[in-house]
């Protein structure tokens, strides 16, 4: 009987991965998918372009899957998709030197680690990003689906 425990445990375990991998999942429906940049709305302090390079990417992508995220074009690093609720002002002005009034966020505000960069989660299939300095509305592509099946811009 004893030798049988080691099997099961290992059976067990190996049963419990798909699980968790599929409750991840679940858990990042509101921001699985392919999204649209539709227009910038405010920048940081200090930025990596200046206003005509990002008005630039609107109507470009971020392909948010669980395995790859995709932002304009760009891998962006493994995502946890850690996710912590947030003083939307507070947290806006002390990680992004920016004030949060142009960004139309809730006062508490869900932040989604993306990898190479975060989504504020907004409302029902909308998020703010942020890229290069600056600050990005973005709506979801309608038919994309949530495992953002559709190509890259």
């Amino acid at each position: 009987m004893f030798k049988q425990i080691p099997c099961v445990l290992a059976l067990a375990v190996a049963a419990h991965i798909p699980l968790a991998a599929h409750a991840a999942q679940q858990k990042n429906l509101d921001v699985l998918g392919t999204w649209t940049l539709t227009r910038v709305l405010d920048s940081a302090e200090i930025t990596a372009m200046d206003d005509q390079e990002a008005a630039r990417l609107v109507g470009r992508t971020l392909v948010i899957r669980p395995d790859k995220i995709v932002m304009v074009g760009e891998d962006c690093d493994q995502a946890d998709f850690e996710r912590h609720r947030e003083p939307a002002a507070k947290y806006v002005r002390e990680n992004y030197h920016a004030p949060v009034g142009r960004l139309g966020l809730p006062d508490s505000v869900t932040v989604v680690n993306l990898g190479c960069t975060e989504a504020l989660l907004k409302g029902s299939g909308r998020i703010v990003v942020f890229w290069d300095g600056f600050f990005y509305d973005a709506t979801r592509q309608p038919g994309a689906g949530k495992n953002g099946a559709h190509p890259v811009k």
